[in-house]
Order: C-alpha cells, then sequence, then structure tokens
C-alpha cells in the first residue's frame, strides 16, 4: 500500500472522521435493535418518537449529543427516551476510535494497520453489538445481522488479501489457488466454516450430555461471521475466551434468581407431579457433516505444506462442502423445530438462571481476540506446533 495514503489513514483528522462515524453507525445500529426484532423495516419510516410518532428533526438526531441537549425527552410530547439510545451510540463511536487508535497509532497488531483490514473490523464490530444487545434481550440473534457481517468478511478478504493475512499464521497465506485475493476469499470461507462446525460440535454434544439445548443455532451463524472475518485461527481463540466473559454473568444470574426458582420448587412439589420435558432433538446430520469437514480440512493442512497440490486442493474443496453441507442441515433443523414448536410455557426463575445469551460474551471476546490475537498466538505456539509435529511425525 501506498506510503502517503497510509500515514493520511493515520492522521488525527481520519481518526476524529472515524469517532464520528461510529457514532453514526450506533445510531443506525440502534434502529436495527429496535426494529429487526419487531418486524419492521430498517429504512422506512424515519426516525419518530414512539409516543407521540412526531418526527425526528436532524438537528434532534445528531448522536450522543442531542440526547443531553434534549435532556433525553421528545421535544414535541416530552416523552422519555432510553438512555440505551446514547449507550449504544457512545459505545459504537468509542470502538471505531480505539480500534483505530489500537492499530495505526499503537501498533498493536502487526499487518491491522491496513484500511480494509480496519474497515471489515468495525463492519464485525458493529455487527456485533447490534447482534449482542438484541440477543440480550430476547435470547435470539438474527441471521440478516450475521450474514451482513459475513458478506463483508468475504468480500472485504477478496478486495484486501490482508484482511487474512492479519490473521493468518505468521501472516502469510498459503498459496492455493495461485491468485492471492482468491487464496484470502478460500481462508475467509475456512475461518467461517471452522467457527460454525466448534458450536455445531459443542451444541450436539452439550445436548446430548445435558438433554438441555447448549448452544442456540443463531450462535453458529455468529461464529461464522466471525471466523470470515478475522479467520479460523481467531475463530478457535474467540470460542475458547467467549466462556471467561460469560462465566460472571451466569453465576450472577444464578445468584440472583436462586430464591425465586427455590419458591417455584417448593410450590411445584405441593401441587401435582411436573410433567418430564421432551428432550430436544438433536441434529445428527449437521453433526456428521461438520466432522467429516474438520477431518477433511485437517487432512488438506496436513498434505499442503508449503506447496499446494492437486489432492491437497481437492480435499480442502470437499471440507468446505461437507461443511456447507452441515449448513443446509442446520436450516433443515431450524425449519423442523420450528414446525413442531409448541406454544412456550411460563419461564421459570430457574429456566431463566440456566438461559445464558451467549451473542454478547461472543462478542466481547472477538473485540479482545482483535486486539491480542498475535500475542495469544505466539504465546500458544510452540505446544501447538509440538503437538502437529508429533502429529504428522
Amino acid at each position: 500500500m501506498d506510503d502517503t495514503f497510509l500515514a493520511w489513514f493515520s492522521s488525527w483528522t481520519v481518526g476524529v472522521f472515524f469517532l464520528a462515524l461510529g457514532l453514526c453507525v450506533g445510531s443506525f445500529l440502534n434502529v436495527c435493535i429496535y426494529r429487526l426484532p419487531a418486524g419492521l423495516s430498517i429504512v422506512r419510516p424515519a426516525s419518530h418518537c414512539m409516543a407521540c410518532r412526531a418526527h425526528i428533526a436532524w438537528y434532534d438526531n445528531i448522536p450522543v449529543a442531542s440526547y443531553f441537549i434534549l435532556r433525553g425527552r421528545c421535544r414535541r410530547c416530552g416523552a422519555p427516551f432510553s438512555v440505551r439510545y446514547m449507550l449504544v451510540e457512545l459505545a459504537t463511536g468509542l470502538v471505531w476510535f480505539g480500534w483505530w487508535l489500537a492499530y495505526f497509532k499503537a501498533g498493536l497488531r502487526e499487518g491491522a494497520a491496513h484500511p480494509g483490514v480496519y474497515l471489515v473490523h468495525m463492519a464485525l464490530a458493529s455487527a456485533l453489538l447490534a447482534s449482542g444487545v438484541i440477543d440480550f434481550d430476547r435470547k435470539e440473534i438474527f441471521t440478516s445481522v450475521t450474514s451482513a457481517a459475513l458478506a463483508a468478511g468475504l468480500a472485504g478478504s477478496l478486495a484486501w488479501p490482508a484482511v487474512q493475512e492479519a490473521g493468518a499464521y505468521d501472516h502469510v497465506l498459503p498459496d492455493l489457488t495461485g491468485w492471492l485475493r482468491a487464496d484470502a476469499l478460500v481462508l475467509s470461507l475456512v475461518g467461517a466454516a471452522v467457527g460454525a462446525g466448534l458450536v455445531n460440535v459443542t451444541r450436539f454434544l452439550g445436548t446430548l450430555a445435558f438433554r438441555r439445548e447448549a448452544m442456540g443455532t443463531g450462535d453458529a451463524y455468529l461464529m461464522a461471521a466471525i471466523g470470515g472475518c478475522l479467520g479460523w485461527e481467531a475463530a478457535v481463540l474467540v470460542f475458547l475466551a467467549a466462556p471467561f466473559f460469560g462465566l460472571p454473568y451466569g453465576v450472577w444470574q444464578k445468584l440472583r434468581t436462586r430464591p425465586q426458582a427455590a419458591a417455584e420448587a417448593a410450590g411445584e412439589s405441593e401441587g401435582e407431579e411436573e410433567q418430564e420435558e421432551e428432550p430436544p432433538r438433536l441434529g445428527y446430520g449437521t453433526f456428521i457433516a461438520t466432522l467429516a469437514g474438520f477431518a477433511l480440512l485437517l487432512a488438506a493442512a496436513a498434505t499442503g505444506g508449503p506447496a499446494w497440490g492437486t489432492g491437497s486442493r481437492l480435499t480442502l474443496l470437499a471440507g468446505l462442502a461437507a461443511m456447507g453441507a452441515s449448513f443446509l442441515f442446520l436450516r433443515q433443523e431450524e425449519a423442523q423445530q420450528g414446525a413442531a414448536e409448541a406454544p412456550a410455557p411460563p419461564v421459570t426463575a430457574a429456566d431463566a438462571a440456566r438461559e445464558v445469551p451467549y451473542g454478547p460474551f461472543l462478542g466481547m471476546a472477538a473485540g479482545l481476540v482483535m486486539l491480542i490475537q498475535d500475542h495469544a498466538v505466539n504465546y500458544f505456539r510452540p505446544g501447538v506446533e509440538a503437538l502437529w509435529h508429533m502429529a504428522a511425525g
């Protein structure tokens, strides 16, 4: 990349611009957070007060500033606006500006000081913010948000191979196709496959062990977007780090609902015997296709080495095809669950304690990995290489 352009992109003027742009993106995310679960268009109608339906003028719709100018109320009817609107805008602006500082000023990650890398990472971060808030509220992840992030990762990798180089081992792309852009696109697909595959395997084994759905299907789509934007190594790191973010919330939720759960349990013991819940259906097709995909991808990596031959390339394609089949099985599984879904019973305190929204914690882990992936990979590198040599030898 031209050094003059990179120097300009690293200037404080551009940094302030991205702070302002991030605030505006946060305003749009608020629209998505409210309207997507309600089944409304995110384009029409224009922003309006939910109490009096009055149109909000542009000068009353300035991110963060308007909230304080209007003291958090509608200019026309005085109805209060939720402070969360302002907090989402502020958080998005700080993420856009903070990651610009980390990449272009602090040089926290090798290869990340590239406009394409930064823009793809911010597209992912914005999608994770919106998805995390929706998931926290409704315990649901919308594929429209995750699909947009995955599309940004695939298109960004094709346009700027540096997107995948930043997350690749030693920051070098394998020669898969003879064309660097296509190599980056293939690695983006591999990252999406690995991210979703980790969730699919965990869902199946967790459901089998606990007779309760271990993770939602939406988490698979979310991890596919993370892997597609950041690469397969980052997907593994995110998946391993996310439980540490979710654990404090899970403990707090358990402690918060314990008295109510105990009261409910005592009431059930005095009343009629509770009917045993039907265990959730297991997606055998998804699980088998995912395992086959992982096996083929590992075989391709093991036989590829420095120079990829025809056999290794075909094995890689077969692995991606198996992972694609696992997505089709997953969609089929979702459709069957939706068709067989009975009216939801009232949510008890015990159920609320067990139901932890995982999307926000995957997002937090992804944000951390964006910043420290190099350090994490270097920390685990000796052990991973030793295991690889043992397996190969």
